[in-house]
């Protein structure tokens, strides 16, 4: 299930190291413009449905603490209700 889109793959293997430190899996997976781009495309983070809930928690908590940046992400949970 996809839980969150983000700017960059490096952003995309940043989170997905910190869902698994949490002990939550998670796949980063990349879009067809990265053979054009590099690193540089969106990327999508999945987790299992079980995973949804928590990987949401944690994604919408790292991004409040984390300091001003320029990155972006895409929740997917808007409708999730936890």
């Amino acid at each position: 299930m996809q839980v969150a889109t983000a700017s960059s793959q490096i952003e995309a293997e940043m989170m997905r190291n910190l869902l698994t430190g949490e002990g939550i899996a998670c796949l980063v997976q990349t879009s067809d413009a990265v053979a054009y781009l590099g690193v540089i495309s969106p990327c999508k983070l999945l987790v299992r449905d079980e995973d949804m809930g928590r990987a949401s928690d944690f994604l919408h908590a790292w991004n409040e603490a984390a300091p001003e940046t320029d990155h972006e992400i895409e929740y997917m949970d808007q409708e999730y209700d936890g």
